[in-house]
């Protein structure tokens, strides 16, 4: 099973979006796709319609009181391990425990021989619900905003997947910077677009050369709580993503 997290400090740059809709994308192309929502949040399942009362959640998991497989949950929009605001009241918890770290890891470990890829939605912080993420995977994507302060937001990131690499994961990958909401109608999203390859290279990364472009579809298909690629399957986004995917499965 191929685990990609998608991981970035700051909110509010696309980055659940994007976390669903590369798992959208797999699942309308046959893959067998787990989602994993490790942000208290819950942004992500409530995009799928994921119970949350009365059902094992990513916190029960945590915790040791559910087995995985049994908080899988098979959706509209596909089989996901939900989160739960208790998962921000547990945070220092797990870090004092030992294998604190290794609860995702574990988790997909187990469910390995069930399906082909694991898409991780991670909250915006440095914290170890994103430590775990990465500690799981084989690739992590880094979604940004065309804003005057997307690049230097990187480094905090950057630091924890480093720290990541040296200490617990040597075979996790950055797979790419993406640029979301991309509004070519803007100076600004012009101007980001064009040095962002050139300031990854500096810093020993690359961007993704396509921009997900901004799209009202995408707030369409979340506010009805539906996938993109059913609702609109032609629009900007689901294009954009698409092509996105397609360069995930030729770096596998």
């Amino acid at each position: 099973m191929r685990v990609i997290t998608i991981a970035n400090q700051k909110g509010g740059i696309g980055k659940t979006t994007t976390a669903v809709n590369i798992a959208d994308s797999l699942r309308h192309r046959g893959f067998r796709v787990l989602f994993l929502d490790m942000d208290p949040q819950c942004n992500s399942t409530r995009t799928y319609k994921a119970q949350i009362e009365g059902a094992a959640t990513m916190c029960d998991v945590f915790a040791g009181d559910a087995e995985p497989i049994d908080a899988v949950q098979t959706t509209d929009m596909g089989d996901i391990i939900p989160s739960d605001p208790l998962l921000a009241n547990d945070e220092s918890r797990y870090q004092s425990t030992i294998g604190g770290y290794n609860k995702v890891k574990n988790i997909c470990r187990k469910l390995a021989d069930n399906y082909d890829f694991c898409i991780i939605d991670t909250p915006p912080n440095l914290g170890i619900y994103m430590i775990n993420a990465l500690n799981a995977s084989n690739g992590v994507i880094i979604p940004i905003q065309a804003d005057n302060y997307a690049i230097e937001g990187l480094s905090g990131v950057l630091k924890s997947i480093k720290d990541v690499q040296e200490n617990a994961n040597e075979n996790l990958k950055i797979e790419g910077v993406l640029l979301t909401r991309f509004d070519a109608r803007t100076h600004l999203d012009n101007e980001v677009k064009e040095q962002l390859p050139r300031i990854c290279e500096q810093i020993g990364i690359k961007a993704f050369n396509i921009a997900i472009r901004t799209d009202q579809t995408i707030r369409d298909a979340q506010a009805a709580k539906v996938s993109l690629y059913d609702a609109a399957p032609n629009s900007k986004a689901a294009k954009d993503y698409d092509k996105l995917v397609d360069i995930l499965l030729q770096n596998e």
